[in-house]
């Protein structure tokens, strides 16, 4: 049966929005933490994930922090971006314990809407999109955050005089082998790209400094193949996907083909790209589409070339799905359905790549982000 937003809608409680149902243990549960936003969220939740069926179980609160709009889990440690303005806009720090979250800290991240954290070697970096800029911060022994180690800010506007009138940063992931970062700015068709200092998380601008996509695409986020050579940037703008080949000794990129997430002939400007995925297995990847296309975009990757070609618009059971992970075990794919306020749980074919119909749905206040602890 296909969930619809009434459907769901109509099970979101006035005053909270917890999900009590029977869950039977399995050994291959996991847990789950959920960024959120929203009038009724109050921060953080975490809930039980059943490998076996795909259910959750009750969903939790596991740490009143403001709008925690992006997550990112590293070495037993997870870090939430708050998408404030001014001294509302932070990092904070909390250790991943048997029962929940311990606060660590708190930092500010320099630059308004921080919307996007990600970690690794002991460094943790935030993009800051209504701020258009970048920071980053070391992890000390503990787990905690250093006070802003470096921070950037980018200046210039786009050809989209609604959606680029200045940068607006997205996106800020490591490299696989943690030497470079890549910041993608929506605002300016820019993937800006620093060298990481290890052990302090310096960042020093490369040689060159950044590289420009294709004009008004507007990319939002990158995904990794597996071999670490391929690089794939997901564009808002013009819902599409760039291929790019990436160049470890140097920190460059080239140019690839790219591809559209949605059918041909869909109405432009009318639907926007979100979150892009890739399987572990490095075979298939995935992009929520929002707005006036609610799918997920499926895509065959060429195991000689990484070319991608879709072969799937997958139903996302809801409105606008923000972000979209596989659990680890690869059989479902978990969207969050950030204006039908839901999580939505869709069984995946392992063999093939394609998604199924919706078979669970969890209603929570604006569910922005998932991480597996």
């Amino acid at each position: 049966m296909i969930l619809t937003r009434r459907s769901i809608l109509a099970s979101l409680p006035a005053a909270a929005f917890a999900v009590k149902r029977g869950f039977a243990f399995q050994p291959d549960t996991n847990r789950i933490f959920i960024g959120t936003s929203g009038k009724i969220s109050k921060g953080i939740y975490s809930a039980p994930f059943n490998a076996t069926t795909g259910e959750l179980g009750s969903i939790t609160l596991a740490a009143e922090v403001a709008t925690p709009s992006f997550l990112a889990v590293d070495r037993g440690h997870l870090y939430a971006c708050t998408e404030g303005d001014g001294g509302k806009a932070k990092v904070s720090a909390f250790d991943v314990t048997a029962t929940g979250l311990t606060p660590l800290n708190t930092q500010p991240s320099l630059g308004d809407g921080t919307t996007y954290v990600s970690a690794r070697n002991h460094a943790v970096f935030a993009a800051n999109y209504t701020g258009g800029s970048v920071t980053s911060f070391r992890t000390e022994r503990d787990g905690s955050l250093s006070k802003p180690v470096s921070h950037f800010q980018y200046t210039g506007t786009g050809p989209n005089k609604e959606r680029q009138e200045h940068s607006h940063a997205h996106s800020a992931l490591p490299s696989p082998d943690g030497r470079f970062l890549l910041v993608n700015d929506l605002g300016l068709d820019r993937i800006h790209i620093y060298r990481i200092q290890p052990g302090t998380a310096t960042l020093t601008p490369n040689d060159p400094p950044a590289f420009n996509t294709r004009s008004a695409a507007g990319p939002r986020h990158l995904a990794w193949h597996p071999n670490g050579r391929w690089l794939y940037s997901v564009n808002e703008l013009d819902s599409t996907v760039d291929l790019l080949d990436w160049n470890p000794a140097t920190g460059t990129l080239k140019q690839g083909p790219f591809v559209s997430t949605l059918k041909p002939d869909f109405p432009p400007n009318t639907a926007f790209a979100g979150e892009i995925m890739i399987s572990p297995d490095g075979r298939y990847l995935y992009v929520g589409n929002r707005v006036a296309s609610d799918t997920i975009a499926v895509f065959d990757i060429d195991h000689t070339s990484g070319t991608l070609t879709l072969s799937q618009l997958a139903t996302n059971g809801g409105k606008n799905t923000r972000f979209l992970t596989p659990d680890p075990s690869g059989r479902w794919m978990l969207l969050c359905n950030q204006a039908s306020n839901a999580i939505v749980v869709l069984p995946r074919d392992r063999g093939t790549g394609r998604l199924s119909d919706p078979r669970h749905a969890y209603p929570i206040d604006t569910p922005q982000c998932i991480v597996f602890a």
